[in-house]
């Protein structure tokens, strides 16, 4: 038996960094087959094989119709690629890539392999996947069901996994380190200046919280209810991690911190070990406080632990400076009244920690007075230390609740084209302020917030700005 499991080129954004993917997901996968007796192949397709050289892949940069810039192997070299497996399983967890999986999918189908495909989006648009001729869409966690195909067996309902420590161990080995470490480019904005190795890792999936733009905010009661694996599971993974020369860690959490105890045991067992964690998928700001006599304070000793163990860089959350938006879309999961964000910030910074923030503008009913009290917090926490603040319009993503919003208000058509579910686009119509006021006040907001030597560097690091280079 011969599987093939594909990280999909990418279409970006001009003004987008390019990255290349390694997530967790297909580690797990490999894991998983091998505990059958299945060696399979890892395929990034946005830096190629061990034979392609990334100036004719992730260097490589082509402009499309649709005004995205599509990096990676060619899809000559990709259709080579597929040729001879049995199994082709294709990662889809972002909707802008949609294009990109299902090109991938066609090439797999044409070279006669059975296509499985998995993640969020995949799973969210099941019935667009099956349409384009993919046999299997994994509705759940994938490690059982990638073992049902391999081994020709009846796929059937899976309980969700409770004991994380169950889980097979990702096969970071399969990741191709020295591509990676020549592109150089980790998942977020590094802002830690260290060159490394580095590879993801995960201890807990799904969240306490029910935020309605999240991904995973119609999997509540299944997948999406926060599950955590053992200190020791965690530390078992980090010596792996070690061992393959990895010292730079991204964490794949959604809410890295919600165990605050068992965060404290891992951080405290990690600490003098030299790793860097470079930034973490999710956080709650609740999380940094602690209960005092006064109320709710910074935790600074805790926030100092995160710092010492390696946790240099974190995005805050912020997401709104209305109480009225962050109550009805983020689960209230921020009191503005009871937690001092800009105190927050400040200790963050007095402990080590470089803290970027997130900001969101355009919700369907969120007014422009409302979008005015979010801009004017984000100047009061590029003061108080925030190293750059990044603003979001929501996208209703497919398999959030947003999405349903979107789609019952009419604020997205059933057909959309998932090449335009992209952060800088206004998506939603018959908004409260147009999208394309909402844009402008975004653009607007980038430029006021941020010093100008961010903005330069984005610019620098973006899509864009390579291909002008490479033709110049």
């Amino acid at each position: 038996m011969k599987v093939l499991l594909v990280y999909p080129p990418n279409q970006l954004m001009p003004i987008e960094t390019p990255r290349p993917d390694g997530s967790l997901g297909l580690l797990y996968l490999a894991g998983a087959l091998r505990q059958i007796g299945i060696e399979p192949d890892l395929l990034d397709m946005t830096v190629g094989t061990n034979a392609d050289k990334l100036e004719n892949t992730f260097f490589r940069s082509e402009e499309q119709e649709n005004g995205l810039v599509r990096i990676g192997m060619s899809w000559e070299r990709i259709e080579e690629s597929v040729q001879g497996y049995d199994i082709v399983a294709i990662n889809s967890n972002f909707t802008p890539q949609t294009k990109m999986a299902l090109h991938v999918v066609a090439l797999a189908k044409k070279a006669g392999a059975l296509v499985v495909c998995g993640g969020i989006n995949a799973r969210a648009l099941a019935p667009r996947f099956l349409k384009n001729g993919v046999n299997v869409v994994c509705m759940g966690e994938g490690e059982t069901t990638i073992k049902q195909v391999a081994m020709g067996r009846a796929i059937t309902k899976l309980p969700v996994l409770t004991n994380l420590d169950e889980l097979p161990f990702p096969a970071w080995d399969l990741l191709p380190f020295e591509k990676y470490e020549q592109i150089n480019s980790p998942h977020g904005i590094d802002l830690t200046g260290k060159r490394e190795r580095y590879a993801p890792l995960m201890t807990s999936r799904g969240c306490p919280f029910r935020c309605m733009y999240c991904h995973i905010s119609q999997e509540k009661g299944n997948i999406g209810e926060l599950r955590v694996k053992s200190v020791e599971r965690v530390l078992q993974e980090i010596a792996i991690l070690k061992s393959l020369g990895v010292t730079k860690v991204f964490i794949e959490d959604d809410s890295l911190l919600a165990k605050k105890e068992r965060i404290r045991r891992i951080f405290t067992a990690i600490r003098g070990e030299g790793l860097t964690i470079a930034d973490t998928n999710g956080v709650n700001l609740v999380h940094f406080f602690k209960k005092t006599p006064h109320g709710l304070e910074p935790d600074e000793d805790y926030m100092a632990l995160l710092a010492e163990a390696g946790l240099k860089q974190i995005v805050f959350p912020v997401e709104s400076g209305s109480q009225r938006v962050l109550d009805k879309y983020a689960t209230g999961k921020l009191n503005l009244a009871t937690m001092d964000v800009l105190k927050l910030v400040h200790v963050a910074r007095k402990v080590g920690i470089i803290c970027p923030a997130n900001m969101m503008l355009g919700f369907p009913d969120e007014t422009l007075d409302e979008m005015m009290v979010s801009i004017a917090l984000g100047h009061r926490l590029i003061e108080a230390g925030a190293a750059y603040i990044t603003p979001f319009i929501p996208i209703p993503f497919p398999g959030s609740v947003l999405y349903d919003i979107a789609i019952a208000g009419g604020h997205l058509e059933p057909d959309f084209d998932p090449d335009i579910m992209n952060w800088k686009n206004g998506v939603m119509k018959n908004t409260a302020v147009p999208k394309e006021k909402i844009v402008e006040i975004r653009d607007q907001a980038a430029e006021a917030w941020n010093p100008e030597e961010h903005i330069l560097a984005r610019l620098q690091a973006s899509v864009k700005t390579r291909i002008l280079t490479t033709r110049s």
